[in-house]
């Protein structure tokens, strides 16, 4: 059965939203390599509407040596959304109506499953990570 991780940034004092405008100035060496295994190690996406949207828009231009880019806009991305209609960004999944169902679905598959998100998509799915 996969395993569902749930990476997100987040300060000591539980701030979570917007972590381009507070992560950024501490980046380093050590939490680049921890972010490039953490998404080597998985082999799906699974994201929120709002993580998506701005992942989509920034990620379809990027390039790196390390093929970072090259494999979140290659790899399976699951994308759980109400609103949503269409999904433009490559090898994207829309996930609607039965929510819950749809995730337990993807958990019954191999191979680790990431879970990219903003606190809200979290909050109201709290039992989906395994970890």
């Amino acid at each position: 059965m996969r395993k569902l991780v749930v990476s997100e940034f987040v300060t000591l004092d539980g701030v979570a939203e917007e972590p381009g405008k507070w992560s950024f100035p501490f980046w380093n060496e050590e939490i680049g390599k921890f972010k490039f295994n953490e998404l080597f190690s998985s082999d799906a996406l699974l994201l929120g509407r709002v993580t998506y949207e701005g992942f989509a828009k920034a990620w379809l231009s990027m390039t790196d040596e390390a093929d970072y880019a090259k494999r979140m806009n290659g790899f399976p991305k699951h994308v759980v959304s109400r609103t949503l209609e269409k999904l433009d960004w490559n090898n994207s999944r829309l996930i609607k109506g039965n929510i819950e169902n749809e995730v337990s679905k993807l958990k019954q598959q191999p191979g680790p499953l990431d879970l990219w998100q903003r606190p809200t998509c979290k909050r109201a799915n709290a039992t989906w990570p395994d970890r």
